[in-house]
């Protein structure tokens, strides 16, 4: 399996408090980035990096032998910011099958990783949170499936949110993609083709989700790494 992984961006909210490339943050001993990384499944065979922005060339120096812990890596760069879907997108031309999606700056629990990519189909991981209006929130049936997703809602929907992970296969660039409302090209938008489709989409729940956009995310995940409960 292939592991795409985004990694492009500004960390506009990081800048605030940091120079660089918010993947290459010290937190508990190692970058962030090598957090993520060191909790892929053993059924990650291959690593593509999505990668645009101002950091990007500090991105390509830190992994400039072009393997991580004996992964091959593939970059490929996303010309514009134009949202994650689109992000996504990027990958098409190294794609072969069945693969795993995640944001490069949050840490997943690796129970919860390996249930992703164990899944005989297609799954995104969720999280439940104090402020789902944030970001895009999860509807499931009674066995656990997705029937809705909508981003950042205005009125209340659900606190199940998306926390970045997902396992796709090719059927998710087949989709159209149409801008969102905010101008962007929206994951949970392409679901919702995939759903009326015919596909089914399980949602697997977090041991631990740990997002780092801000110093104070920052403080959290270096707490929480240097503690027993990790891992």
């Amino acid at each position: 399996m292939q592991a795409v992984v985004l990694l492009a961006g500004k960390g506009t909210r990081m800048a605030k408090d940091y120079e660089g490339p918010k993947h290459l943050l010290p937190v508990a001993g190692k970058p962030i980035v090598e957090h993520v990384l060191d909790r892929l499944p053993r059924e990650v065979r291959e690593l593509i990096f999505i990668v645009g922005g101002p950091h990007e060339e500090a991105i390509r120096r830190h992994f400039s032998d072009g393997t991580y812990r004996g992964r091959r890596i593939a970059f490929l760069v996303q010309e514009k910011p134009l949202g994650l879907a689109h992000a996504f997108r990027v990958a098409v031309p190294v794609i072969t099958g069945r693969w795993l999606g995640m944001v490069g700056d949050d840490i997943f629990g690796p129970r919860s990783l390996r249930a992703l990519v164990q899944q005989r189909d297609l799954a995104v991981g969720g999280s439940r949170v104090a402020r789902p209006q944030n970001f895009g929130v999860l509807v499931t049936d009674d066995d656990g499936f997705l029937v809705r997703s909508v981003e950042k809602p205005k009125a209340f929907v659900s606190d199940l949110v998306w926390n970045g992970a997902m396992v796709m296969d090719t059927d998710f660039f087949d989709m159209e993609m149409v801008p969102s409302a905010r101008g962007e090209y929206e994951v949970p938008d392409m679901w919702m083709k995939l759903i009326a489709a015919g596909r089914k989409i399980e949602v697997i729940k977090a041991d631990y989700w740990l997002p780092i956009n801000d110093k104070a995310q920052l403080e959290v995940a270096e707490k929480f790494l240097g503690s027993p409960q990790d891992g």
